[in-house]
């Protein structure tokens, strides 16, 4: 918290009873959340399509102190999206256009403006001061660098992202107090839900696919929504819980998060965001090498050995794409599930595999072959890379005990490589 604090409704200025007088009057929220509100301070990551509504509404909504991380300038391509800024602070700079709108709608509110990236030497600094940091940059390597601090310095994160016309919101803190976290324990981090950063180039950006307008002021609001409620103390979080969104149908979707058990708790910094690139807010990173497909041990994955996609230790449980492959062939494959999402499964999927979305699968949806599933002949359950699959196995386990079932160690990211491979026997 800010080192003014205002303990009680006397401290409010005469302006503010007035600004915030629908908090005031609320009820399970009233002054005792809007005094923690003005006594908090902020850290944002990112000034654009996200960070446009989450400065608004955290400045507007009373936040006292919010820190502003971004390098950009703004552009006429940000405006459909951007709504903070405007045609007339094209070419200046993003924090300062974004303070200047946050000021006017809470003179009172204390900016501060980091006009640099963020990147592994200052991020822990950066972190340490806030009470919560919100990530809207548009770029893996800064989530893994904002992750990594927050881990560290044990803050909690709220965390957007969107594509197209899809997003995703959650809540990560590795060390949850028990209001939050009744269970006790150390909280769901990125990385338990993101173990590893992707090849550069394997994602693309919004530059590249595109992203419906509107959408960043849908996220961004539900990130601010997040970000109130945690510092007010009212309500659920959305702490060990996913919440994803399709425009297109309109949809919202809910998947649970637990912690990792196995993972290491992280110790450095964006140790492997190396290749990924920055964006706003985050820093350029060094050129990386990829491995070559014939080299990869997900082809046969051996127990105990490490999971290159997801870090997890091989089981009994992990079959490879060559494996699978044989036992398609040999007829001892009772079904193959695809648990990504639907648009997933549409741009490219596994030869006879169906699609049961693991939000889906949370919900008690059938999947086709479980009951006749045995050891000799399971079902084969997959995602991109093999971590939603390992969470669909055990949930499908909890169902159903004795059912034979296997995860497809990398995904569908192995399944491409190993089919575009030139060397291909066909």
């Amino acid at each position: 918290m800010t080192e003014t604090r205002r303990t009680q409704i006397s401290d409010l200025s005469r302006t503010q009873l007035e600004r915030f007088q629908r908090h005031l009057s609320l009820t399970g929220f009233g002054p005792e959340a809007q005094l923690r509100l003005l006594d908090s301070r902020v850290l944002v990551i990112g000034a654009g399509g996200l960070g446009a509504p989450i400065l608004t509404y955290l400045a507007a909504a009373g936040v006292g102190t919010i820190d502003i991380v971004d390098h950009d300038v703004v552009d006429r391509s940000n405006l459909h999206r951007q709504v903070l800024h405007s045609e007339a602070t094209i070419g200046r700079p993003k924090t300062e256009s974004a303070a200047a709108v946050m000021r006017g709608l809470h003179p009172e509110v204390t900016v501060h403006e980091h006009r640099e990236p963020i990147g592994p030497d200052n991020a822990l600094a950066l972190v340490e001061t806030a009470d919560i940091v919100v990530d809207g940059s548009d770029n893996f390597a800064t989530r893994y660098v904002v992750s990594d601090a927050c881990e560290i310095a044990g803050k909690p994160l709220v965390s957007g992202s969107i594509l197209r016309f899809a997003g995703q919101v959650s809540l990560f803190w590795s060390a949850p107090d028990e209001a939050h976290w009744p269970s006790g324990g150390r909280g769901p981090t990125y990385r338990d839900l993101y173990p590893e950063a992707p090849d550069a180039g394997e994602v693309p950006t919004c530059a590249e696919a595109g992203v419906l307008g509107v959408l960043p002021g849908v996220i961004g609001t539900l990130m601010a929504t997040e970000t109130i409620k945690f510092l007010a103390g009212v309500g659920e979080t959305l702490l060990g819980r996913v919440m994803t969104y399709d425009a297109l149908t309109a949809s919202f979707r809910e998947v649970r998060l637990l912690p990792d058990p196995d993972r290491e708790p992280v110790t450095s910094i964006g140790a492997d965001v190396a290749g990924l690139g920055g964006g706003p807010g985050g820093a350029p990173a060094s050129a990386g090498a990829a491995c070559a497909v014939e080299e990869d041990p997900a082809l046969h994955p051996v127990e105990g050995e490490t999971d290159p996609y997801t870090g997890h230790p091989y089981g009994p449980e992990d079959i490879g794409i060559r494996d699978l492959q044989a036992a398609v062939e040999a007829g001892r494959v009772a079904g193959v599930v695809d648990v990504r999402e639907p648009w997933e499964y549409a741009a490219g999927h596994v030869d006879g595999a169906v699609n049961v979305p693991l939000g889906e699968l949370w919900h008690g949806s059938p999947v086709p072959g479980l009951e006749e599933a045995s050891e000799d002949r399971p079902v084969v359950l997959y995602c991109k890379i093999g971590v939603r699959s390992r969470q669909a196995l055990a949930v499908l386990r909890h169902r159903n005990p004795d059912a034979g079932l296997r995860n497809l160690v990398g995904g569908y990211e192995q399944v491409k490589a190993v089919t575009e491979a030139p060397s291909r026997s066909r």
